[in-house]
């Protein structure tokens, strides 16, 4: 029965692998590719479908029909832009949160990435790859803080601390008798939603972004940042109508 069991299994998973690969067998038929690109769209796509449809398929769309599906996906993602960004907190629209690095690959935009309604900041402290939460546990150690993630220090940019502030006592006491005063420590961060003014090296991270609730562009929404991204088609005169027998007769 167990031999039954896995046949069934391994039946069910050809078949749903094989209904991928005709899908996209017959709309890249339909697309104009040729056969040796349809074969090797159709066996990538069995097993990564989104290479094809958000790829390769977009890419032989007419400009026109590039428009229309990059109008009709915004649409469906109830935005205005594809560009844009569902506040997590009060879900008011967030304009220009992602773009595209020049290898196409998504990130977040330029800051100050900012909802207009509750200041919540897509590019904060508390999103970076560089923050560290809470306060160190120990002096020199790789363990920060107790999972508050509201304050912290960057791991970025350093500042001239008293030693009293970085170091247990032990620690201050032999520093401070060895005659330093103060050591560069990582920059205190007050407020984790507000990063300093200075900064330019914020770096996302995907793991906070998602405890924060934020869902990272998946292939569907990178394809339609593409098409944002590209020029608009050009557009062109409506044909003029020729003039019936009568008109033709009166010039």
């Amino acid at each position: 029965m167990r031999g039954y069991f896995w046949l069934a299994v391994g039946l069910a998973v050809l078949g749903f692998l094989a209904c991928h690969a005709g899908r996209i067998w017959v709309d890249a038929g339909q697309r104009g590719f040729g056969l040796a690109r349809r074969l090797g769209w159709a066996l990538l796509g069995a097993v990564a479908p989104s290479r094809y449809w958000w790829g390769a398929r977009i890419e032989a769309l007419s400009p026109y029909e590039q428009a229309d599906l990059l109008a009709r996906e915004t649409a469906a993602l109830g935005l205005s832009r594809a560009d844009n960004l569902h506040c997590p907190l009060c879900s008011t629209e967030v304009s220009h949160a992602w773009a595209l690095t020049p290898d196409s690959c998504p990130t977040v935009a330029p800051g100050p990435v900012q909802c207009p309604r509750c200041d919540f900041r897509l590019d904060s402290c508390r999103h970076c790859v560089h923050f560290l939460p809470g306060t160190p546990q120990t002096w020199g150690g790789f363990h920060w803080g107790s999972g508050d993630v509201t304050f912290g220090r960057c791991n970025r940019y350093k500042a001239l601390r008293s030693v009293e502030q970085v170091c247990p006592p032990e620690v201050a006491h032999q520093l401070k008798a060895r005659g330093y005063e103060q050591v560069r420590a990582p920059l205190p961060i007050v407020d984790s939603f507000l990063p300093p003014d200075f900064c330019t090296a914020f770096k996302p991270e995907r793991r906070r972004l998602r405890a924060s609730g934020i869902r990272w562009p998946n292939a569907r929404r990178v394809a339609l940042l593409r098409l944002l991204a590209s020029p608009p088609a050009p557009e062109t005169a409506p044909p003029e109508e020729l003039p019936s027998d009568d008109e033709q007769w009166l010039l």
